[in-house]
């Protein structure tokens, strides 16, 4: 047994001074600098590539808001872009009611009198079978 462990701690120790002739300290170095310095030039790579995001979202954003400023006309022109947000979303939600207001009006029309007639007539159903049918 004391022969077996003997040659097993032989063996490990000639395994690790090979280990230790294979290294060289100043290849070591310069691999550590190369990996230093291609992490660097990533790093830059990825803050220029967030840099032209930044710059691209930001003009898409004053293009929105422009949009925004000229759908209000001049009298916006001058207001913060918080107030010219809160006037257009106004604006959509009464354009939304408004269009609501006038399907609801065309729906009436075409389910009653003439213009439930003329549907029937000119798709063979009524308006009610056909909004069943297209899930209106």
């Amino acid at each position: 047994m004391c022969k077996r462990l003997l040659i097993l701690n032989i063996v490990v120790l000639i395994g690790s001074q090979t280990v230790w002739a294979d290294w060289d300290p100043e290849l070591e170095a310069k691999a550590a600098a190369e990996r230093a310095a291609a992490q660097r030039a990533e790093q830059a790579r990825q803050q220029q590539a967030q840099h032209m995001l930044d710059a691209a979202k930001a003009k898409a954003e004053r293009e929105v808001m422009n949009g925004k400023r000229k759908a209000l006309g001049a009298a916006v022109q001058e207001k913060s872009d918080a107030e010219v947000d809160r006037l257009y979303q106004a604006r959509t939600r009464q354009n939304q009611q408004e269009a609501e207001r006038l399907s609801a009006e065309a729906r009436a029309a075409l389910s009653s009198g003439q213009g439930a007639a003329a549907v029937k007539q000119v798709t063979g159903k009524t308006l009610q079978e056909l909004e069943k049918k297209y899930g209106q």
